[in-house]
């Protein structure tokens, strides 16, 4: 795994993660959902990866979730 691949998955992680907030998981939980949802990304087959990845980019970037936490984490 390359290093842009990484940054782009902690976006993802991250829009994921926000995404679960909105839908009511409670803030205490937001840590370890994280490593739940990174740890699924990293351990995962690289066909595998790559497809959720790209499912994970138009999905969150057409709800704009993805843009958002991108612009948060270069702050």
């Amino acid at each position: 795994m390359t290093n842009d691949e990484i940054l782009s998955l902690s976006a993802i992680v991250a829009a994921y993660i926000g995404m679960g907030k909105m839908l009511g998981i409670p803030a205490k939980f937001a840590p370890v959902a994280a490593l739940v949802v990174a740890a699924g990304f990293v351990l995962a087959p690289d066909s595998w990866r790559d497809a959720a990845t790209a499912i994970s980019v138009v999905g969150l970037g057409a709800s704009g979730l993805y843009q958002h936490s991108k612009s948060k984490g270069a702050k």
